[in-house]
């Protein structure tokens, strides 16, 4: 197995703000630390020596309460936490089996770069998975697949929390689709805890944690559920403001002048940024309720990372492009919140390289970075020489009956200038003309080379099946089906450095 790192700056990342926050040097460097260099971790330690000790002792007591039998990694870790480590922190909802497989890796890449962040600083630094539990979106995490066979969880009732939501008919449904899904060993060593969880589980949340806490064994990861009312009682201050719409405001002004720089609004803030879990549904607050106990309070997606940050000492957050895009409307609830805002870390994305793909980019004489960085129709263009060898075939082709028109209507000018405008509107049928004489020659060319042709679509069918980029439609159950192995312990190894990227693996065949 070979891996891998083509960095964001050399692959498509989400967006140009993303890309910008990569960069540097623009506006956004007003509202966040640009993350990759270590100097930006070493201040955000220091700024995180304010982190109150009263809260620090209500974490760990969750910790403790969520996590009973905790592994020697874990109590180590968490002993580290007790002692005052710093953590980095990333978060998911709850998505069936990990959904996609970008959901481990975001894991994954929390625990790389706390590691790496450790050795830099001189420190401890622990990392924490936060569940998203109070998600509501039961169609976003249902499903997920295994190659060409896709899982969907019936739940016909399915409302509120969808960490509320029980777990047995999930293990029924997804024990019985499994029996007709052929799985190599050691998909089905990765696979049957997480099935055994939702047996054992009276919960999804209950469920998660536990199959993420096997998963993750030995890592150091703690799994933390907001969904507690300890932790909703340390956060009460954060409820009351935003009950008065302090943050709203706040979060408003930092998406508008967002907006003013280009840049696209993430999320809408509403007037209240929170929602009510009473009566075991999720409903959002219209008007400011006082007299709502704070264990029935619940974050949406703007309010969630204030109400984290509050609990822990960050230094960090590892979250894909969408994520970070609102986090970054939140500098000015950061400043107002008394925390300081983790440096924001775009996560690492994750494709296979296997032997198909592989020969494609041989033929073609190109690299994976060649391919990421463009397009299907560019590619081909660029192979088949469009805008240089046709290009220039073209101009000399056209140069004697472009200049023969010019020589034309000059003389005919010269003679007849009424017939000036005539004059023009042949020169401008004569370049439509060659710009169709320039189509259809490019399209006779790649008739000509249709070989080439099948492997870029091979090849770029491989990256994006169905369009979709392959992390977003692949299970991590998929790479351990390719690669025969869980890959675990070596993506956290090469994951360990300041910069992220895409992480090719490669299985060797």
């Amino acid at each position: 197995m070979i891996l891998e790192s083509i960095l964001h700056e050399h692959s498509p990342v989400p967006s140009k703000i993303m890309k910008d926050l990569i960069a540097g040097g623009t506006f956004l460097e007003s509202i966040a630390k640009v993350p990759y260099h270590w100097d930006s971790f070493a201040d955000q330690a220091q700024a995180q020596l304010g982190y109150p000790s009263e809260t620090r002792e209500v974490v760990v007591k969750a910790f403790e309460r969520q996590n009973p039998d905790l592994s020697a990694s874990e109590e180590a870790s968490l002993q580290a936490f007790r002692d005052g480590a710093p953590t980095i922190t990333t978060g998911h909802q709850l998505m069936v089996c990990g959904g996609t497989v970008f959901f481990e890796a975001k894991v994954l890449g929390a625990v790389a770069l706390a590691q790496a962040a450790s050795k830099e600083l001189g420190r401890e630094v622990v990392p924490v998975f936060w569940m998203a539990s109070e998600d509501h979106d039961f169609q976003e995490i249902a499903s997920f697949r295994i190659g060409n066979h896709q899982f969907t969880w019936k739940q016909p009732d399915a409302k509120g929390p969808v960490g509320y939501l029980p777990t047995q008919d999930l293990a029924d449904q997804l024990s019985s689709w499994l029996e007709q899904v052929p799985l190599n060993e050691a998909q089905k060593k990765l696979i049957q805890p997480r099935l055994k969880a939702y047996c054992e589980g009276k919960n999804l949340a209950e469920a998660t944690r536990q199959w993420v806490r096997q998963w993750a064994e030995g890592l150091g990861l703690l799994v933390l559920d907001g969904q507690d009312i300890a932790l909703k009682g340390q956060a009460a201050p954060i409820w009351t403001a935003e009950m008065g719409g302090e943050y709203s405001k706040l979060i408003q002004k930092q998406t508008d002048a967002l907006v003013a720089q280009g840049y696209k609004a993430q999320v809408f803030p509403r007037e209240i940024n929170l929602f009510d879990l009473r009566d075991g549904d999720r409903q959002r607050f219209e008007q400011p309720d006082p007299e709502c106990p704070y264990f029935h309070v619940s974050p949406n997606a703007l309010m969630r990372p204030l109400y984290q940050e509050w609990l822990l000492p960050n230094l960090a957050y590892v979250g894909g492009g969408g994520e970070l895009a609102y986090w970054l409307q939140l500098g000015s609830a950061f400043e107002n919140l008394g925390r300081p805002m983790p440096l924001l870390y775009l996560r690492n994305s994750v494709l296979v390289q296997d032997y198909k793909l592989r020969k494609d980019l041989k033929k073609l004489g190109i690299t994976l970075p060649d391919v990421l960085a463009t397009n299907a129709e560019e590619l081909k263009g660029e192979l088949l020489g469009k805008n240089t060898v046709l290009q220039a075939e073209g101009e000399s082709l056209q140069a004697p009956i472009m200049e023969a028109i010019d020589q034309w209507n000059a003389s005919l000018v010269e003679r007849y200038p009424e017939l000036q405008q005539h004059a023009a509107a042949l020169k401008v049928k004569m370049e439509k003309l060659a710009q169709r004489t320039s189509e259809t020659r490019y399209r006779t060319q790649k008739r000509r080379h249709e070989e080439l042709i099948r492997s870029v679509d091979r090849a770029i069918n491989r990256i994006y099946p169905e369009g979709i980029f392959w992390e977003r439609r692949a299970s991590y159950v998929d790479l351990v089906g390719i690669l025969g192995q869980d890959p675990r312990d070596a993506m956290v190894e090469k994951m360990s450095t300041i910069k992220a990227g895409t992480m090719v693996i490669d299985p060797e065949f």
